[in-house]
């Protein structure tokens, strides 16, 4: 597990797709954080989180002028 923190605002980034059959959890410690998953994106506030297949692309990004920290939890499947 990682813990991310994003200054704001306009931090960004794209996160290529991981490999097939990746699972990512992202929970929102401080702030708040918009993603873009499937190609919509959503607003995650402090306490939040989310379940998704993380081998699309998506992106996180902090459009308020506090600082986000969350948690990325990535599950790779046995080989």
């Amino acid at each position: 597990m990682t813990i991310f923190q994003y200054d704001g605002p306009g931090a960004l980034s794209e996160s290529t797709p991981h490999e097939a059959g990746v699972i990512e959890h992202v929970v929102v410690i401080q702030g708040t954080l918009d993603m873009c998953i499937a190609g919509e994106w959503r607003t995650l506030k402090s306490g939040e989180g989310v379940r998704f297949a993380g081998d699309a692309a998506h992106a996180y990004r902090n459009s308020s002028d506090q600082t986000v920290h969350f948690h990325s939890l990535i599950h790779y499947p046995h080989s």
